[in-house]
């Protein structure tokens, strides 16, 4: 049997959803697609996520009668982080002599290197991409495949459709209309059980942001900010840590980089923040600080762990989180990093010990500051003598 898997959030599902899945299920040939809804993707705020039920009560109403199509469950009442490396696992646990075939758009696509084990997704299912619209960062399509398909050793066809794009972010704050993106059905669901009133800000998904900030930083800033991320998700990997958080938080570390030391003080005065002695004299301190305030901001990141992550990753503080001390150290040992003290023994402590990691890099930075009787800033110093100690 051949089961395709249509996953996502479904906030809620449009045209665009049903459309990919009747393409994939007459192309090649599936015996059903599934369509999966999530629970919350680790990458979103739970609370501004509908509920279960109403998103499971809407694709049931989108997918009656269409053949092929069926509503499944399997990640809905799981408990959070919810993986496709892990269920797809166990689905191929279940279902031994099933052949599943995964579902993603370009999107998708453009970011999937960096999802949670990429290589047992495609150990575990035949992926299959359908090119939609290019709202979500300029990407040279056809390239990324090869690349992808060189990388994991695997062909990656794709569902040939009329060039579309709908984004359920969209849909729901008004920036498309609602009654012409869902079926007909699901609208009135929608209004009878007072769905999506709020206008809100929803936070912009990875590929957005890349997108962003590859018109907003120079190229070597860039592939330093695609560089942390990707270390940032092996670090999580390794220390337990939700990797898909780690990513994000990489990814936006540096996110105020294009701002000089005017911009920087003047963003701070304008926002009536604080600023020390020593940030006055070196302004690109700021960065971090500011980094947090835009993330916030222009990308609606709600995540305080993600925010946090951002403005400490330059300085450091004592008793940092886990993924703040993972986003700190990433900044410091990412593949792009040259002719740093260490660094080959850092790099190999990286996914063993990260207190000793850290400790060891603020080690490299007093010795830096002291050598060129630079004022060591005070959160630094607090770090140093905190991990010193501990």
């Amino acid at each position: 049997m051949k089961i395709g898997i249509l996953g996502g959030t479904f906030d809620p599902i449009h045209n665009a959803h049903i459309e990919i899945a009747e393409n994939a299920y007459k192309q090649f040939g599936l015996d059903k697609v599934w369509i999966m809804p999530t629970p919350c993707p680790p990458h979103k705020d739970k609370t501004k996520i509908t509920p279960a039920k109403d998103r499971e009560n809407m694709i049931r109403l989108a997918i009656d009668g269409i053949d092929g199509l069926e509503f499944c469950d399997f990640e809905l009442h799981r408990e959070d982080p919810v993986y496709s490396a892990d269920t797809l696992t166990e689905l191929k646990e279940k279902y031994p002599d099933v052949k599943f075939y995964f579902i993603i758009g370009s999107d998708s696509l453009e970011t999937f290197a960096s999802w949670y084990k990429p290589d047992v997704i495609v150990d575990k299912a035949q992926l299959l991409v359908v090119k939609r619209g290019e709202r979500e960062g300029n990407i040279d399509f056809e390239k990324l495949v090869v690349d992808l398909e060189d990388k994991f050793g695997i062909m990656i066809p794709c569902i040939v459709m009329d060039e579309m794009y709908e984004s359920s972010t969209d849909i729901r704050t008004g920036e498309q209309a609602l009654e012409q993106s869902v079926p007909e059905n699901v609208y009135k669901y929608i209004q009878e059980h007072n769905l999506y009133k709020e206008n809100v800000n929803e936070a912009w998904s990875v590929a957005k942001i890349k997108g962003d900030l590859l018109k907003r930083l120079n190229q070597h800033r860039y592939e330093h900010t695609i560089g942390v991320a990707d270390t940032a998700k092996k670090m999580a990997e390794a220390f337990d840590v939700n990797p898909n958080k780690a990513y994000l938080a990489g990814i936006l570390h540096d996110c105020a980089k294009y701002f000089d030391d005017t911009e920087l003080l003047a963003f701070c005065a304008d926002k009536n923040i604080k600023i020390t002695q020593i940030e006055q004299k070196k302004p690109f301190l700021l960065h971090s600080v500011v980094g947090e305030i835009i993330a916030k901001e222009r990308y609606h990141i709600t995540d305080e762990e993600v925010l946090s992550a951002i403005r400490w990753h330059t300085t450091g503080k004592a008793e940092m989180s886990d993924l703040e001390k993972i986003i700190f150290a990433a900044d410091y040992i990412e593949p792009g990093r040259k002719d740093l003290p260490r660094l080959d023994y850092l790099r190999e402590i990286s996914t063993k010990d990260l207190d000793l990691l850290v400790r060891c890099i603020l080690e490299n930075m007093m010795e830096y500051l002291k050598s060129t009787d630079e004022e060591i800033e005070e959160h630094t110093l607090e770090a140093y003598n905190y991990y010193k100690e501990k």
